[in-house]
């Protein structure tokens, strides 16, 4: 990730989320980029506002699942209070509804934890620009699999999938797309499950199918 903060002082964050790991995660990443600063963690919803109210950080980062004040209360109580902080989803709930109820509430950006370490500098930068974030894992409707009511496959699942169908492996999809070999797993998994395929060569043959990709 990178700044584009040019006031000349770090870009401040703020992270709440009920699993430790994750935000000693978060931690670990922000102190390798220049120019953006966790200044706090907490994880109930209660003291996150507390501390926005000391930090007054640029982005807060939000588990929409864990105790204290919900999701719903913190976005808005934050939008009214402290327009200039972007609030940020970070969520296993790839829910398009919950989104969208968010981000009437003044959501900035909704970002999938399974890839966020991937996805949080391209969804920073976004905010950076005035725009928001919506994580590409939520998948559009348009991007419904078959006729038979089975699950959308996302465009980042797709992406990953074509690539595989290229004959890309783990390291070269990751290279090419810019994520993780974790993410890659990850999203090669959803594709299988999602295709009731038994494995990455099934997932590819089943896709293609059903016309979801395309090689050459």
């Amino acid at each position: 990730m990178s700044n584009n903060n040019n006031s000349g002082r770090p870009l401040t964050l703020v992270a709440a989320d009920d699993h430790r790991l994750f935000l000693e995660g978060l931690g670990s990443l922000f102190q390798r980029v220049d120019g953006q600063e966790l200044v706090a963690v907490c994880e109930d919803g209660d003291r996150l506002l507390e501390l926005v109210e000391t930090h007054r950080p640029d982005i807060v980062l939000l588990d929409i699942s864990m105790p204290g004040a919900s999701a719903e209360t913190i976005v808005a109580t934050l939008s009214e209070r402290y327009p200039q902080t972007r609030i940020v989803a970070v969520t296993m709930y790839l829910d398009a509804a919950l989104a969208d109820a968010l981000f009437a509430l003044g959501l900035a950006g909704y970002v999938s934890k399974a890839e966020a370490f991937d996805e949080l500098g391209e969804a920073i930068a976004a905010l950076q620009s005035g725009q928001r974030y919506l994580s590409p894992t939520l998948g559009h409707a348009d991007n419904d699999v078959g006729h038979g009511g089975e699950e959308l496959l996302s465009e980042r699942e797709l992406s990953v999938l074509r690539c595989a169908a290229m004959g890309q492996n783990n390291r070269e999809i990751a290279a090419a797309l810019k994520i993780t070999e974790r993410t890659v797993r990850f999203h090669l998994n959803n594709c299988c499950e999602k295709l009731k395929a038994n494995n990455r060569a099934n997932a590819i043959a089943l896709a293609m199918q059903k016309n979801l990709i395309r090689i050459g």
